[in-house]
């Protein structure tokens, strides 16, 4: 969008939260950038959002049709802003110090003014929303006419590989941990648990609001400031919402657990699921043995019913002395006196 000088990106609760755990309840942050590459950051409330861009269109006087708003916001152009960059925006906030800090006082002083039945602007004041003025950074340039006035490029050289795939030696890519973890549906969530082995049961999990995907759903990604002071082997938890995954998946997470492999970059965290995970063999059923037992009892028990027939209400036995050995036709010997004891009364009391 080659109009565009100025552009307008709402950085809004939950993917601020997502990189700087103490992040208050209700702020936003809004990053300006300008055609030059410079950028302003200015804390507000999400309530204040439309306020900020009247402020902003005012301070651009004329130029006010060059500005452009993403998300989309009504009455305001806007343009497409890649994944990677907003990345690039996060990490900015998140790597600016005391921003934090400004936001929790500025949600301080905000929500007393609204207690109060006061105007906020007439408390706080206009300019405490901005945090910084004119913040040097390497982030892309929103316009496109700025780019004919640089001097000419050399023409890079052809790739190797193909767009996304660099060497593993390559200086940018060095850091790499290979993590086991599960995924399972959560509520009205999806939760990646990073070394389940290790975890408790007890911890706190961290809320990620946005979730880029690959282009065949089989890998998705969440910004690599969601580890805060994670190390490897310890657990983590992060809560992701159902509606970032393609129903497809978040089926498939409600009804199973599954098993994935994170690999942890330093471009993000990049999650790709498994087959589900198994669930725990039952045990075998508990066999308890009388004092006493010996390997030939069942076998004299069971040779003994064998030869036992009842024919008309008469006990009857009968012997093959030549289907056994003699050694076992001697151990059936006492067995054979019994059964001989037991047809006689048998025979009495008829």
């Amino acid at each position: 969008m080659s109009s565009v000088e100025t552009l307008a990106y709402f950085l809004e609760e939950d993917s601020l939260r997502g990189v700087m755990r103490d992040w208050p309840e209700g702020m936003q942050l809004m990053v300006r950038l300008d055609g030059a590459g410079r950028c302003e950051l200015m804390v507000h409330h999400r309530d204040e959002a439309g306020r900020v861009l009247e402020v902003l269109r005012e301070s651009l006087g004329e130029a006010a049709e060059t500005l452009a708003v993403v998300p989309p916001v009504e009455g305001f152009a806007t343009r497409r802003v890649r994944f990677s960059e907003e990345q690039q925006l996060l990490a900015l906030a998140a790597s600016t110090d005391g921003l934090s800090e400004s936001a929790q006082d500025y949600a301080i002083n905000y929500r007393f003014a609204r207690e109060e039945g006061l105007d906020p602007e007439a408390v706080i004041g206009r300019d405490a929303r901005r945090f910084a003025e004119e913040i040097e950074s390497d982030l892309p340039q929103v316009s496109e006419r700025r780019s004919a006035r640089r001097a000419p490029q050399p023409e890079p050289e052809p790739r190797l590989f193909p767009e996304g795939f660099e060497a593993a030696d390559d200086p940018a890519r060095r850091e790499c941990a290979l993590v086991s973890a599960h995924l399972h549906g959560q509520g009205a969530r999806v939760r990646l648990t990073l070394e389940p082995e290790a975890a408790q049961g007890n911890e706190m999990p961290v809320t990620v609001g946005n979730v880029g995907h690959s282009v065949d759903f089989g890998c998705f990604v969440l910004p690599r400031g969601a580890l805060a002071d994670w190390q490897p082997g310890a657990p983590l938890v992060i809560d992701m919402p159902q509606e970032q995954f393609p129903e497809a998946w978040a089926a498939r997470f409600r009804r199973q657990t599954h098993n994935a492999q994170v690999s942890i970059t330093a471009g993000g965290i990049f999650v790709r699921p498994l087959l589900p995970a198994l669930a725990a063999p039952p045990e075998a059923p508990m066999v308890q043995v009388e004092e006493g037992w010996s390997l030939g009892r069942p076998l004299r028990a069971a040779l003994v019913l064998a030869g036992m027939v009842l024919v008309g209400g008469s006990l009857m036995v009968s012997w093959s002395p030549f289907s056994v050995s003699e050694e076992v036709a001697g151990a059936l010997q006492p067995a054979r006196a019994g059964l001989a004891a037991l047809a006689g009364v048998s025979e009495a009391a008829r």
